[in-house]
């Protein structure tokens, strides 16, 4: 939204103003999405029946082992 291109690479290189919101956000999506994993993980963990394969998350976990 900058007229300038030199103005949005300063304010992405520095992280201030309308660049520091949306790394902030995927900060925040990426905490929330790794506590769902650690929490199905333990869930997996505690039942020794087959996978629930009905939701992505399930079926994404159950094809990798690394949870990064």
């Amino acid at each position: 939204m900058s007229p300038l291109p030199l103005i949005w690479k300063l304010k992405q290189l520095l992280n201030i103003g309308s660049e520091k919101k949306p790394k902030e956000a995927i900060r925040v999506v990426d905490n929330v999405v790794m506590k769902m994993i650690v929490q199905r993980r333990r869930e997996m963990a505690m039942t020794t029946t087959d996978l629930d394969k009905s939701n992505l998350l399930s079926r994404f976990m159950g094809s990798i082992e690394d949870d990064k």
